[in-house]
């Protein structure tokens, strides 16, 4: 993105053009890891899965119940943790 002068913006307008894009590939498989995180059914519109989570969680933090998230423990992470990511310039 700073070699082309790219805003965020502009990153993603690159997803308008048809055929294949690495951006559109990577942003295919997050959604699919976070559809199977979540246990959203192929199929089932994800915000409306996502607010209906959200109002049952909020009932439950409300009635001072545990509020846990899908996935990984603090303990499991660091075993997950790579050096390959974007850095800061």
């Amino acid at each position: 993105m700073a070699a082309n002068g790219w805003s965020l913006r502009d990153l993603y307008r690159t997803l308008e053009t048809p055929g294949t894009h690495r951006l559109r590939d990577a942003q295919a498989v997050l959604d699919s890891a976070v559809r199977a995180a979540y246990g959203i059914k192929a199929g089932e519109d994800t915000l409306s899965f996502l607010l209906r989570l959200n109002l049952v969680l909020a009932e439950k933090e409300a009635d001072g119940q545990p509020v846990t998230s899908p996935g990984l423990t603090v303990s499991q992470v660091a075993g997950f943790i790579s050096t390959d990511c974007i850095q800061p310039p």
